[in-house]
């Protein structure tokens, strides 16, 4: 069990994240002109707000409203994060020169690249915390800071200031 979930769930969801992956790559990247490309990414957007909703609702039945709740907040912050993406996307296309045929093949490899190195980087990080003989947290403070810094004041007895 991984945060009180079974692995067949986390296989499970893991499996339907390569599938839409391999959908995009492989079915969604014959792209054609659309009539009315605005009208189209609207009613994207509003079916997946629509199944976000859902699932909120779904959330609060089976769960309640304080985890509902939690779950809207968690969406708000992912979405405005990822309108804040868009802007970066903009930026690295047109300082790199990247087309708008090229685009789709760059996001994609982007994706990927960023499953791989979280993977990566997570196993690393259990790693280090199996393999650690002091605290999580002196690991924690090792890794923040720059020399240990805010650990050298703590030993010393002082507070943080900034916290660790």
């Amino acid at each position: 069990m991984i945060a009180g979930v079974s692995w067949v769930w986390w296989v499970g969801f893991h499996a339907v994240v390569a599938a839409l992956l391999a959908a995009d790559a492989l079915w969604l990247n014959q792209r054609r002109a659309l009539r009315h490309p605005q009208a189209f990414a609207w009613l994207g957007t509003a079916a997946v707000v629509l199944a976000a909703t859902g699932f909120a609702a779904w959330i609060a039945v089976v769960q309640g409203r304080q985890p509902a709740l939690e779950f809207v907040g968690g969406y708000a912050i992912e979405t405005s994060l990822s309108v804040d993406n868009l802007f970066v996307f903009m930026v690295i296309f047109q300082g790199f020169r990247i087309g708008p045929d090229r685009q789709h093949k760059a996001l994609l490899w982007g994706v990927g690249g960023a499953v791989v190195l979280r993977v990566l980087f997570i196993a690393a990080g259990i790693t280090l915390l199996r393999r650690s003989t002091g605290s999580p947290g002196s690991l924690a403070c090792f890794c923040c800071t720059r020399h240990g810094g805010w650990c050298a004041a703590a030993r010393r007895g002082r507070p943080f200031r900034n916290g660790c």
